[in-house]
């Protein structure tokens, strides 16, 4: 399937980065598609087309499509209602029609999310480029598989727990029995949970994988610019999203010294090896012998970092979002014993 590589900083310089990292996988004779959100006159002018909602060819070997919410709605309506209409009896969605649904806040996020995998699966890229709306809406879009895995397991956990739950559960099984087709293999209920937790296991392996997505920062060189960048490096390690690499819009690579070690850096002009992937620290190590979780967060100061122990897990505040950690079974119960942040590396022991 393709890789898919994303940007984060400097969102209104990037675009002839962009356009240069199309064109230098297409130089390598890879079928490359362009991702963005409406408007982006900077990337029409790069590639010196008005992008549109459907994938057109901008250059040999390049394709760019400009997405557009309301558009992906109707396109994710219909394939609901296809879903709908083959494990319910008698569908419930099909009179509405996906012409007249507006966008909510929110919406947006998933609404690229599906259209991202949608492109990937096709099989007719080999890399596609997404420029994200923002860099905030990139990460929260790229924790989504994680963020949805862990509010599924936790609230059914809660749920299946609860006293209403109990009350309940005699009258649920046939009452959903009775709203799917009887032609559903093996008639098993588990069928749509088994669905679901498969989604989510998809997403979190493309997450995981470098190969399969990763991100590079761009900067202008600037000292506050740099430290901008830095912090959505670690903002991204709390998603899982690795970072392979630095590029500058403006400057030098030199003096940039260890800011970004191990991060190789390249410029507009002289670009990276985007086949090349750097030896960077995984986001999180676990050590079961030494009874230790090690999360890489560069980028961050001491106060910058929370963390809470709760029940059967840990939480991660840093970046403006919240990693949840499921500790080993083994260590359920037990209490931190020290947790010492020195950048770039939060060390928590048990």
């Amino acid at each position: 399937m393709a890789r898919i590589i994303t940007w984060l900083g400097q969102a209104g310089q990037r675009a002839g980065i962009v356009a240069g990292v199309a064109r230098w996988f297409a130089q390598r004779q890879k079928r490359v598609l362009v991702v963005t959100h409406c408007p982006n006159p900077h990337l029409d002018r790069e590639l010196e087309t008005t992008l549109t909602p459907q994938p057109q060819e901008v250059s040999p070997g390049i394709k760019a499509v400009q997405l557009q919410a309301i558009v992906l709605l109707e396109q994710l309506w219909e394939e609901l209602k296809a879903l709908e209409a083959r494990y319910v009896k008698s569908p419930f969605f099909r009179d509405v029609y996906g012409q007249e649904l507006s966008v909510f806040p929110g919406l947006d996020s998933l609404l690229t999310l599906n259209a991202l995998r949608g492109y990937r699966q096709d099989q007719q890229y080999d890399v596609i480029l997404y420029d994200g709306a923002s860099d905030r809406e990139t990460l929260r879009m790229m924790g989504v598989p994680t963020l949805a895995d862990w509010y599924y397991r936790r609230f059914t956990q809660v749920f299946v727990a609860s006293e209403f739950s109990r009350n309940v559960s005699p009258f649920v099984t046939p009452l959903v029995g009775a709203m799917f087709t009887s032609g559903w293999e093996n008639q098993s209920l588990e069928q749509p949970k088994e669905f679901l937790e498969n989604l989510f296991r998809q997403g979190q392996d493309l997450v995981n994988d470098p190969q399969a997505l990763c991100a590079y920062l761009v900067t202008n060189g600037h000292s506050l610019d740099v430290q901008m960048a830095r912090w959505w490096w670690g903002s991204a390690q709390q998603v899982d999203v690795r970072v392979q690499g630095v590029l500058l819009t403006e400057g030098e690579p030199a003096p940039l010294g260890d800011t970004f070690a191990p991060l190789p850096v390249g410029t507009v002009a002289h670009l990276l090896d985007f086949d090349h992937l750097a030896p960077v620290p995984a986001p999180m190590t676990l050590d079961l012998e030494a009874k230790q979780i090690q999360l890489f967060l560069p980028g961050f100061q001491k106060s910058q970092v929370k963390l809470t122990q709760y029940g059967p897990g840990l939480t991660v505040e840093a970046g403006d979002q919240r990693r949840n950690i499921t500790l080993p079974s083994q260590w359920q119960g037990q209490s931190i014993t020290s947790a010492r942040f020195h950048e770039p590396y939060l060390t928590i022991t048990f």
